[in-house]
């Protein structure tokens, strides 16, 4: 008999709400994890979907810190430096 295989799984409480990874079954299949999802992690909490993922389908970054936070320190990209009906930027001082 094969092995069982990890699956991490994903559930939204709500339609149109995002999905949250919260936890991970073991399985045979896809179809076999999805029952065990379901019996784990839609029982006891509010649940609209759930997905299986195979672990070995999930890629990884591997990047150093610096990479994943190169985002931070960008004011401008954030709406609230703009002064609403005026198409202004409003400057604000840093120091």
């Amino acid at each position: 008999m094969p092995p069982n295989r990890v699956y991490e799984v994903f559930r939204q409480k709500r339609l149109g709400e995002e999905y949250i990874h919260v936890g991970e079954v073991e399985a045979l299949d896809p179809e076999t994890a999805m029952l065990a999802a379901k019996e784990h992690f839609s029982r006891r909490e509010l649940c609209s979907g759930l997905w299986v993922v195979d672990r070995e389908h999930v890629t990884a970054a591997h990047w150093d810190e610096a990479v994943l936070s190169s985002g931070f320190g960008k004011d401008y990209r954030k709406p609230e430096g703009f002064r609403a009906g005026t198409g202004e930027f409003a400057h604000r001082d840093l120091s």
